[in-house]
């Protein structure tokens, strides 16, 4: 390993630090985030689509100013963290080059990267995932005392997400794999480790057992949704060009192959196998019959980064040109994101532009709040909506002395759902924010009357990025009506 390659890698680190700083001191937050950020407001054990670390980490991080950038702060912290005990776990355990592979592995990629500047549960998901399946390495590979450590950060990783179980399963099957790990079933700090990590879990079970298995309902619902034999190439195709060629290469294919001679593989190789070799037959078989999301595929990304980084760092003079590219194209995807982002360039629009949606909500912390504060009638009026993210952009940004709710008229429950009863709103009178210009006729019957009361629109430069009416809506007659 050169100078000059070292001093690269520090450079494009901080480069990357640099960017993600800046990008959440100029930006929004997205709808999922203020959604987040909701939870925060509203501390529990267990949510119904995810577990509650997110909340606790907004909740931590917002605990002195409640703002965008204290929102997102914490992501940059977790993930700058994490590459700095990446690169320290490859370099002690294998080689300089292993840990450099890993830690830019992970900070220069697209799907990483967003983590770093978005905070949803993949952020905590990663960082605890990540730090459980290097911890259970310790523990197989060095000393045994590392399992209680181990235990707890894979029990932090499933309340973050509940597809933290999958590289939990290949963590149990790995010693099934290598016979001389074998002993580690015969171990009972084996076992209190993985005890540990339920009982951190416990808490989210108990929560749903106590809201009729609401996330169990919601989220099996959600994955169960039918899909096409296009949308399981979309899928993939998708994680190919997010996560970049070569990482994804380690990460999906690469298993498969060695998986054909696994005993000739080293038992690290085997461990980092097992770790990703479990959530990929999972997602493959899945992705088959369901439709599903590229931020679903993370389990296999956290095992594949190690086999990315083993792979390349133990054989660095041979494969180094590989990572070159990989992290070329990766810095392309990166910068372009940015760029467009702040100065968009690229001929695409609408939703097929991922950046409107720091620009679609624009006029709510401007026009729609000059608006209320210059009609005080307004001001004792609870503002609804039929999804979560307008009351949570309103909540967020607005702060109404009522905290705005969504109703869920044919729609899923949300967080909304549990912390606002239906009954309560019955027969009385509110605020009713739309995108468009008119109610949505599966509204209408719900209300006695609505009457508009101002159209507002969110701009992007010049061009209108959503438009927006708020109506006056009478006699809520339930979701019983």
């Amino acid at each position: 390993m050169n100078k000059q390659t070292r001093t690269a890698f520090f450079i494009i680190s901080a480069v990357l630090i640099f960017i993600r700083l800046s990008f959440i001191s100029n930006t929004m937050l997205i709808d999922d985030e203020a959604y987040y950020a909701m939870y925060a407001r509203h501390l529990d054990w267990g949510y119904i689509d995810h577990g509650p670390v997110i909340a606790f980490l907004i909740k931590l991080f917002t605990m002195f100013a409640e703002n965008a950038f204290m929102v997102r702060i914490g992501p940059v912290v977790l993930i700058t963290v994490l590459t700095i005990i990446l690169y320290r776990f490859g370099k002690s355990q294998f080689n300089e080059a292993t840990g450099m592979v890993l830690s830019l592995g992970l900070s220069a990629n697209m799907l990483f990267h967003t983590n770093a500047v978005v905070m949803t549960p993949d952020v905590p998901l990663a960082f605890f995932s990540i730090l459980a399946i290097m911890y259970y390495y310790k523990a197989f590979f060095i000393d045994e005392k590392y399992l209680n450590a181990a235990g707890v950060l894979l029990g932090l990783a499933m309340l973050s997400k509940i597809s933290a179980l999958f590289p939990a399963i290949g963590i149990i099957l790995f010693p099934a794999i290598v016979k001389e790990k074998r002993h580690f079933y015969k171990n009972v700090n084996f076992y209190r480790s993985l005890i540990m990590a339920f009982l951190i879990f416990l808490p989210f079970v108990i929560w749903n057992l106590q809201n009729d298995l609401a996330f169990v309902m919601y989220q099996g619902a959600h994955v169960s949704k039918a899909g096409s034999f296009s949308d399981f190439l979309k899928l993939w195709i998708g994680l190919f060009l997010a996560a970049g060629p070569i990482y994804f290469y380690y990460a999906v294919i690469h298993p498969i192959w060695i998986a054909r001679n696994y005993r000739s593989q080293s038992q690290q190789q085997l461990y980092f196998l097992s770790v990703t070799g479990a959530p990929l037959i999972y997602f493959i078989a899945q992705s088959l019959h369901s439709r599903m999301e590229v931020n679903w595929l993370a389990p296999v990304l956290s095992g594949g980064l190690f086999l990315f980084g083993l792979s390349i760092g133990e054989n660095w003079t041979k494969h180094k040109t590989r990572f070159q590219f990989q992290i070329a194209l990766s810095l392309l995807l990166i910068s372009l994101v940015t760029i467009q982002t702040f100065l968009p360039f690229l001929p695409i629009k609408g939703k097929n532009d991922v950046t409107n949606r720091y620009f679609i909500y624009s006029s709510f912390p401007d026009e729609l709040k000059t608006y209320l504060e210059t009609h005080p009638e307004l001001q004792n009026k609870r503002i609804l909506a039929n999804n979560y993210q307008i009351p949570s952009m309103v909540n967020f940004y607005i702060k109404p002395k009522l905290e705005a709710s969504c109703l869920s008229i044919g729609y899923h429950e949300t967080l909304y759902s549990f912390i606002h009863s239906d009954k309560d709103f019955k027969g009385s009178e509110f605020l009713f924010i739309t995108k468009g210009t008119s109610i949505p006729t599966s509204i209408k019957p719900y209300f006695s009357n609505l009457k508009i009361l101002h159209q507002f629109q969110s701009m992007r430069g010049e061009n209108i990025a959503a438009k927006y009416s708020l109506w006056l809506a009478t006699n809520y007659k339930g979701k019983e009506a």
